[in-house]
């Protein structure tokens, strides 16, 4: 594409694009490190770099031209178009260089505090039961046709979302099952994206380091459902604090989802469960919509994947996937990495907010013979005001706590800590702060009836300590110690 196509709807500020505009743009950058001949870079400010300061790197590596927030151009820099806002502008000229792709496959964007990442992988399994290829993208991973890769962000920057929408088109995908985070809605990474349906798991406390307000916080979720265009579906929880207030702001034909009594004709919902089961195996939930009432068993453990279930099965249900697809789907999932996901006695899982952390740990009360320890800490340079609230429901739904640390960045560990136990007010904790001594003395005090539930890092394979990125495991270092601490006690009774 020439380069004065994809920009033609901007005004240019430089002379020096009247020599350039008939070049052919072969591709775009955020990044001055990957930027190649003939390319259009886009210079954005980011959390820790600032792209208006590689312009001449740019420049080196053949960049044609350079999209800016304000004219910093120099006869010994690149052509500069300036914008009044270039992360914007990236997101539009994504759109348009690849060629609108989202408007090909049926995009279901999945939204909320909590719950994301397990709903997303259930309804990836629904369709692909429903014989659909199907792409996905969020936290852990992004699934493109064969090829997997970690996740660096749960929402991709919007050049690499569309790029990644184009490559499902080419690959002949029909569907693409995406997480959408406060951040990717809120820094225009899902801007010109074409939802077909949007869905919300529900609303607690999370990213006030950089919302500053529950209000903004809400309000940027909200900003994915006001955009939907009218044919779309939007998918509430009925059970949610958000959802009236939701339901009024969306063009989008709005359908909910809840737990209330299919009988109370005031607050129905369009789909509605129950938690009939809850067992290490597993779950069952009872299903009921205007279609009929089933029974589905899944390998989820935790009561609160019934809410994941029911968002799953209602957004497949609205959008025509048959109960057969719907059932298949959601039996043959077994697992979500690092979600309440078991090794041995432990259960690791990603809870970091209070919302999470109290659905876990009455999910593992649910399961527990014996004592319930949990082990959590909070991350350093983030929301410090849920550090207390944390602390106050580990120590009154847990038997015991251990606190140690989970990525302190560049605060001091016992501060985060001294900030957890701010509102407690029962004595059943320790400090421990080194992660694995922390895991170590749990297992060594615990018995084969007691639960072990390690929060915080659930997939994660690292540790942030001020500037490293240090590699760390909860599932295998729990793991190693379970294996050594039953070695040991098999050479004392000997």
């Amino acid at each position: 594409m020439k380069l004065k196509e994809l920009i033609k709807e901007l005004k240019a500020k430089s002379e020096k694009l009247k020599v350039i505009e008939n070049i052919e743009v072969k591709g775009i950058s955020y990044d001055s490190r990957l930027v190649q001949p003939s390319w259009l870079f886009v210079a954005i400010k980011g959390d820790n770099f600032d792209g208006h300061s590689f312009l001449e790197e740019a420049k080196q590596k053949g960049a044609i031209a350079a999209i800016c927030n304000l004219s910093t151009g120099s006869d010994g820099q690149l052509p500069i178009i300036a914008v009044e806002n270039s992360r914007t502008m990236l997101a539009d000229l994504a759109q348009k260089f690849y060629g609108n792709p989202s408007k090909d496959l049926k995009i279901i964007g999945v939204t909320g505090t909590y719950g994301k990442t397990t709903s997303t992988w259930l309804l990836k399994s629904i369709y692909e039961a429903q014989g659909l290829q199907t792409g996905l993208i969020g936290t852990i991973k992004y699934e493109i046709g064969d090829n997997s890769v970690p996740a660096h962000r749960t929402t991709p920057e919007s050049l690499d979302l569309q790029r990644i929408f184009y490559e499902l088109r080419e690959q002949g995908a029909k569907v693409c099952i995406m997480e959408c985070s406060s951040h990717g809605i809120a820094l225009k990474r899902v801007r010109g994206v074409d939802f077909d349906i949007a869905a919300l798991t529900g609303l607690g406390r999370d990213h006030l380091d950089f919302h500053h307000t529950l209000k903004e916080y809400e309000n940027t979720k909200l900003e994915l459902f006001s955009n939907l265009k009218p044919d779309a579906l939007a998918v509430l929880n009925q059970d949610d604090h958000t959802f009236d207030r939701f339901k009024k702001h969306t063009k989008a034909k709005v359908v909910s989802y809840g737990t209330s009594s299919p009988h109370d004709s005031a607050n129905k919902c369009n789909v509605w469960g129950k938690l009939c089961s809850s067992t290490k195996e597993g779950i069952e939930v009872l299903i009921q919509w205007d279609g009929g009432k089933e029974k589905i068993s899944s390998k989820l453990v935790g009561g609160y994947n019934l809410c994941n279930i029911l968002l799953a099965a209602t957004c497949a249900l609205e959008d025509g996937v048959s109960f057969e697809a719907i059932r298949e789907g959601i039996e043959k999932m077994e697992q979500v990495p690092g979600r309440f996901e078991r090794v041995g006695r432990v259960i690791v899982d990603y809870a970091h907010t209070p919302e999470a952390l109290n659905a876990a740990l009455k999910s593992t009360r649910e399961l527990a013979k014996g004592r319930i320890i949990c082990i959590f800490g909070c991350g350093g340079d983030r929301d410090q005001g849920k550090r207390p609230l944390m602390g106050k429901i580990a120590s009154e739904l847990a038997d015991y706590v251990i606190l140690t640390t989970d990525n302190p960045r560049s605060e001091d560990p016992l501060k985060i800590i001294e900030d957890i136990i701010g509102e407690v007010t029962i004595g059943n904790y320790e400090i421990v702060l080194d992660r694995e001594e922390a895991i170590r003395t749990a297992i060594e005090r615990s018995s084969e009836e007691d639960i072990i539930l390690l929060v915080g890092k659930g997939h994660e394979n690292y540790q942030i300590y001020g500037e490293l990125k240090i590699p760390w495991d909860d599932r295998e270092v729990a793991r190693e110690i379970q294996k050594e601490s039953k070695v040991k006690s098999q050479k004392l009774k000997v």
